[in-house]
């Protein structure tokens, strides 16, 4: 069954509705994360990375007696990169194997007197582990950073009431690239209850007085447009699953850097370019997807009922080369793309390929071998050599989620 994995959520309609209109409602884009992040201070950047970018340099500046930063060793190496290039000493901390949440024990080892933050990364995180992290800071005196990047709209429900992801940290960092859920093509947001952040942030952006590089932007577009063409089924089917096939097979990297741009990265100096401010454009696009209530409320309930499904599914097959994550509540831990472990994943992906299912096969790394970490960080390096993410958007249905499964079930039965 021949489907692109990669799913956009902007659509054609909203892309062209956004060139064509100027009505931006910030009232009520502000209103809809004040209800999500209980918080009441927004700064809208380029990029999430831009935000965290701010956010590090507003406490390394109102805290000069701290200079640690505790970060999940799985992660994007671009946001690993940016304490880095602060001069921060980056402490990592490794994953819950069971979850794939923070592992909090390891957490509270390594807090001392110099940790200036700790970023939660809301990967695979449970309502539980995020409610412990913030207790945890709230006792140490921490600040808390939510990176919120891929679990917009995720919530748990009690009594009911909603408590969203990106409503535990004292800074929220949102992102709006292309391949999220909530996508403007670029664009980032921090949400807090600090006036004060809110004004060094502003001067810190007039100060540079940068628009977004253009021909960045345009790439974006062109990518998006090429993606959207590439997910018609007919052309999928027909012409561009043999030719990712053939990329896949014969390692051809330039592609393969378009499929998973995380490929690109190199230790460099921060671009001036993160200081600069959110296109009128991008907002336009944010502002009619978040007003888009019902469109929304579908996309999480098909995700949830397939993740549910593929949870379902693969506990049928008995194996000890696959490792399921603890998934605690459907709606939190809603995931954009299944994950599992898989021993011997590079061989069940080239697999999974030659019988018409493609699946993602990089999604984070162990940012500690990249950058020199002191703490070996040993699950964080099992998730980067067996996790494989199985698709899962509209065009995926419950026969597809069967035969993928019966395939690898196949798969392990012969090796």
């Amino acid at each position: 069954m021949r489907i692109f994995r990669i799913n956009l959520y902007l659509s054609f309609s909203i892309f062209i509705r956004s060139i064509f209109t100027d009505k931006i409602k910030d009232e009520s884009i502000n209103k809809f994360f004040i209800k999500i992040t209980k918080k009441n201070n927004f700064f809208y950047t380029s990029q999430l990375r831009s935000s965290f970018l701010l956010v590090l340099l507003y406490l390394k500046d109102k805290f000069k007696d701290r200079n640690e930063i505790l970060m999940s060793s799985y992660n994007l190496k671009e946001m690993v990169n940016i304490p880095f290039q602060l001069k921060l000493k980056t402490i990592f901390y490794d994953l819950n194997p069971q979850v794939g949440s923070a592992l909090i024990s390891d957490i509270r080892k390594k807090i001392n007197n110099k940790t200036l933050c700790l970023v939660m990364s809301n990967i695979f995180n449970d309502y539980e582990t995020c409610i412990a992290l913030r207790a945890l800071c709230k006792k140490k005196k921490i600040i808390l950073i939510e990176d919120n990047a891929i679990y917009f709209d995720n919530y748990i429900k009690f009594k009911r009431r909603k408590f969203f992801a990106g409503s535990f940290g004292d800074y929220t960092l949102f992102s709006f690239n292309i391949m999220k859920n909530m996508s403007s093509l670029y664009g980032g947001l921090v949400c807090s209850n600090d006036k004060k952040f809110n004004t060094f942030a502003k001067n810190s952006v007039n100060n540079k007085n940068l628009n977004f590089p253009k021909i960045l932007y345009a790439k974006q577009i062109i990518t998006f447009l090429i993606l959207k063409i590439f997910s018609f089924n007919y052309l999928y089917k027909s012409i561009f699953y043999y030719f990712f096939y053939f990329c896949n097979k014969y390692e051809i990297n330039f592609i393969k850097k378009i499929i998973y741009p995380s490929l690109k990265f190199k230790k460099k100096i921060i671009p001036n370019y993160y200081l600069s401010k959110i296109t009128k454009f991008s907002k336009k696009i944010l502002y009619l997807q978040i007003s888009n209530l019902n469109k929304r409320k579908q996309n999480h309930t098909n995700r949830k009922n397939k993740n549910k499904y593929y949870d379902k599914v693969l506990k049928l097959i008995k194996s000890k080369h696959i490792t399921l994550l603890k998934i605690n509540n459907y709606d939190f831990q809603n995931y954009l793309e299944y994950p599992a472990l898989f021993k011997d994943k590079e061989k069940l992906h080239q697999y999974l390929f030659t019988k018409g299912f493609d699946t993602k096969k990089i999604q984070y790394f162990d940012c500690s071998k990249e950058f020199k970490g002191k703490f070996i960080c040993t699950n964080s390096k099992k998730f980067e050599n067996e996790i494989l993410c199985l698709p899962n958007h509209n065009k995926i249905n419950n026969i597809y989620i069967d035969k993928i499964a019966n395939e690898i079930k196949k798969f392990y039965e012969k090796h």
